[in-house]
């Protein structure tokens, strides 16, 4: 109770001596009089005679709070600029969708509590340069990379940091950083396609009314640099971009720069290592329609071959590539690779069924053909010779039959000619003419019918090619006039 009242009287006596006071105008001005006092101090100080004492006596923590941001008294956003000078790019992982990248990242802020213009040393050094060491004694902005993965600043052979002060209070950060950045690829017109790559900045902790980015470019230059003599395996770099983007989270709402990188794949690679020899397995696999449907050891060998060689090949191109759910163009050119040897294989199985099933037929035909021309013959010696015994006649029938089917020559028509003559001095003229009929009949049934088979494997070396080079047309048409969009997020 007594506290109180001693504090109502303060208050009392102090509202009588100066009557009502606005705090927050007397805060303001209590900080415009330290900031007057401290430039007062540097400028009539006569004791500050070296670089070092100045620095000291400029950022010291008794006048300077590396704590608090620019204009935070003023209630206003602090400013900062930025450039970026890309000097490489690397290592581009589609399996793992990132790049590596080394660049030069400058910041450029104004902080009052820096500036030096009415004092002895603006026109001794109207900038100064600070040891990369005393980053720590000033306010710097806390920039990141949204879409880092890994990130290291470059200390070879010393930390490769910039830290200089203009005398209007301009402060200029730089630092050379080596990161590896995220970049959400398209591939779905692989190894056709083009990628779209970003590098997003933005600030972690600082809302859009405390702080502000923007690109510098001034003077109508870019603000995104790029080394001249940068080259990459597999792709070119064909253009860039700085954008601006902000950023609403449940935190607030954040500022963030954006830098898009547009990288064209350089085609060839791919196509020496993959469409030619995959084209030339193809084709290959075509010639084996010009082979003997007989050489069975040498078709087969040819498709099996073919068919090993393009999976292995598929297997290791996606090996390299994510597993992502949708078809790649390489998937479709693989696929059909595969498509088109293996049909070749099943050709030649469906080429050798066709065979048997001809020569089955053509057996059946012959023996059905000896078995009729048998049982004329059978026939006709029953009515020549008919002292003898029916088992001497047959005996003899099929001995001759017999030499007949192993020799559809001259031999067996020798044969037949010396039965025939023997025949003409005792029976009838028109029974000769059916023996002298046999050999004709089995020379006939011994001529191969239509090759049934041979007709497919001429079908199929027209066929196939044809196919082949129609699925070709499409798909360079389709892919290479295919246009995949890309949303930055």
């Amino acid at each position: 109770m007594i506290l109180r009242n001693i504090l109502f009287l303060l208050v009392l006596i102090t509202y009588l001596l100066y009557g009502p006071v606005d705090c927050q105008e007397l805060w303001a001005s209590k900080n415009n009089d330290e900031t007057m006092e401290s430039t007062n101090y540097l400028r009539h100080d006569a004791t500050i005679n070296t670089v070092e004492e100045f620095l000291d006596t400029l950022i010291n923590s008794s006048r300077y709070d590396r704590r608090i941001r620019p204009f935070f008294d003023q209630h206003k956003a602090c400013n900062v600029t930025m450039t970026i000078h890309i000097n490489t790019i690397s290592a581009i992982n589609e399996v793992n969708m990132d790049y590596n990248t080394d660049l030069i990242f400058r910041q450029s802020w104004y902080d009052p509590r820096l500036n030096y213009t009415g004092t002895d040393w603006a026109t001794k050094s109207p900038q100064i340069t600070l040891h990369y060491s005393l980053i720590d004694r000033i306010w710097v902005p806390d920039s990141f990379f949204r879409n880092a993965k890994e990130g290291k600043r470059s200390d070879i052979t010393v930390p490769n940091r910039l830290i200089r002060i203009h005398r209007d209070g301009k402060v200029l950060y730089s630092q050379r950083l080596l990161l590896k950045l995220d970049c959400q690829m398209k591939l779905q017109k692989f190894p056709l396609d083009n990628q779209t790559c970003v590098v997003n900045i933005g600030s972690y902790g600082f809302a859009t009314n405390d702080l502000a980015f923007f690109w510098d470019e001034a003077q109508n230059v870019s603000a995104i640099r790029v080394n001249e003599d940068l080259e990459m395996p597999d792709f070119v770099l064909s253009n860039h971009e700085a954008r601006y983007c902000n950023r609403t989270t449940a935190t607030g709402s954040f500022t963030c720069l954006l830098v898009v990188l547009h990288l064209k794949r350089l085609f060839g690679y791919y196509l020496v290592q993959v469409y030619i020899p995959s084209m030339l397995i193809v084709i290959l696999s075509f010639v084996s329609f010009w082979i003997d449907h007989k050489s069975v050891p040498a078709r087969i060998s040819v498709g099996l071959l073919t068919v090993l060689t393009v999976t292995t090949q598929s297997s290791g191109i996606r090996s390299q590539l994510p597993r992502v759910s949708y078809i790649k163009a390489i998937d479709v050119w693989m696929s059909a690779c595969l498509v088109f040897v293996f049909a070749g294989l099943l050709e030649y199985a469906l080429v050798n069924v066709i065979a048997r099933k001809g020569e089955l037929r053509q057996q059946v035909r012959f023996s059905k053909e000896v078995i009729g021309n048998r049982l004329a013959q059978v026939h006709f010696y029953k009515k020549d010779d008919a002292h003898q015994s029916s088992a001497e006649t047959m005996e003899t029938l099929v001995h001759k039959t017999s030499g007949a089917e192993r020799n559809l020559g001259g031999t067996t028509t020798t044969s037949h000619a010396h039965y025939s003559s023997m025949s003409n001095a005792n029976a009838p003229s028109p029974t000769p003419q059916i023996v002298l009929s046999q050999p004709a009949q089995l020379a006939k049934a011994a001529k191969p019918v239509r090759d049934s088979a041979q007709f497919v494997d001429l079908i199929s070396a027209v066929l196939f090619p044809v196919a082949f080079i129609v699925f070709n047309i499409i798909y360079w048409m389709v892919y290479l006039n295919m246009h995949v969009e890309y949303v930055l997020k």
